[in-house]
């Protein structure tokens, strides 16, 4: 079992907070992209094109 002074348990929550902060802005970021990409093909098929 591994043992922390309690000086310690604020620091590494302090880490384990901002790097699943960190994560969740990457993920977010990544699903905006994707979103924003899935939209874009929704348009361009449904577009009736000029040439048609």
């Amino acid at each position: 079992m591994i043992t922390l002074p309690l000086a310690e348990i604020a620091a590494l929550s302090t880490q384990v907070a901002t790097h699943g902060a960190i994560r969740a802005t990457e993920i977010a970021g990544d699903d905006i992209f994707e979103t924003l990409i899935a939209i874009a093909i929704l348009v361009y098929e449904t577009y009736p094109s000029p040439l048609q």
